[in-house]
């Protein structure tokens, strides 16, 4: 899967991924998750590139759950790996990605 973006495309391997996500705008997390599993939407977030692109989407909603805590947490397990610098965390000092990438659910 191709994503461009402003310092060039990337190719996604096909595999599962994860992206930790804030939901604080109206609506909250169920206005977002909708929003996420609609194919038919305006892209406007990095996220945006993939989900209209993917074949199958889940979602797990963990309430009050800060997004860099969740990818930390993660990554510390060695069981995802950080596909894309910056992807989805533009707005974040602390994390590398917020999209990750598991290394068991890989197409390789």
């Amino acid at each position: 899967m191709l994503f461009c973006r402003s310092n060039g495309p990337h190719h996604f391997e096909p595999g599962r991924y994860v992206y930790a996500g804030s939901a604080y705008g109206p609506g909250g997390m169920r206005a977002r998750v909708e929003r996420h599993f609609r194919k038919s939407k305006a892209i406007r977030w990095h996220i945006d590139h993939l989900t209209h692109r993917a074949k199958t989407l889940q979602a797990v909603l963990i309430e009050g759950g800060a997004e860099c805590d969740i990818v930390r947490v993660l990554v510390a397990t060695g069981e995802f790996r950080s596909p894309l610098k910056g992807f989805g965390s533009t707005d974040c000092r602390r994390c590398c990605s917020h999209l990750l990438q598991w290394r068991a659910g890989s197409g390789t």
